[in-house]
This record gives C-alpha cells, sequence and structure tokens, in this order.
C-alpha cells in the first residue's frame, strides 16, 4: 500500500488505542499535555487527512484502466474508510459527550 499510507493508517490506530485517555481538560507540561491537548487536536486532522486521500485514490481509480490498479485502489479506499471511520467514531464517542 505504500510506505506513508501505512504510517497514516498506524497513527490512526495509535490514537484510536489511546482515545479513551484522552478525557479531562487540565493542561500541564507532563504527558497529560499530549492526552488532553495534543491527542483531540491532531485526530480529527488526520481524519481529514485520510479522507482526502481516499478522494484522490477514487480519482485515481477511475482514471486507471488497469485491472490490477483498480483493484489496489479499491482496497485503500476500503482501508481509508475502515481506519478513518474507527478514529473517527473513537475520537466522538469522548468527546461528543463534552461537546453537549
Amino acid at each position: 500500500m505504500g510506505f506513508l499510507r501505512n504510517l497514516l493508517h498506524g497513527t490512526a490506530a495509535l490514537f484510536t488505542l489511546l482515545m479513551p485517555f484522552a478525557t479531562g481538560p487540565s493542561y500541564s507540561d507532563s504527558w497529560n499535555l499530549f492526552f488532553s491537548g495534543i491527542l483531540p487536536a491532531t485526530a480529527p486532522i488526520i481524519v481529514i487527512v485520510i479522507g482526502l486521500d481516499t478522494m484522490m485514490s477514487s480519482i485515481w481509480r477511475s482514471d486507471s484502466d488497469d485491472e490490477e490498479r483498480i483493484l489496489q485502489l479499491t482496497r485503500v479506499i476500503r482501508a481509508h474508510q475502515f481506519f478513518g471511520g474507527v478514529l473517527l467514531f473513537a475520537w466522538l464517542a469522548v468527546f461528543l459527550p463534552i461537546l453537549l
């Protein structure tokens, strides 16, 4: 799938696993800053980047005539939808009660 896409999926999976620890609005100079500041701010950005790459993969898939390339891009799109959806739902599960 490519190094950058795998890195993006790995980051999304790691953020999904760490998202339950992202509660509490207290900021400090320790690891709590990562969990209460950086993690909640960057998770939606990663979802947006996954969405943009999904859009570009769809464009490349529609332009391709090679069946193997179309199959590869279809797998990329499905992986993006899975990792992006799981991260979005994990973020919403933690922060939707706070936002409402």
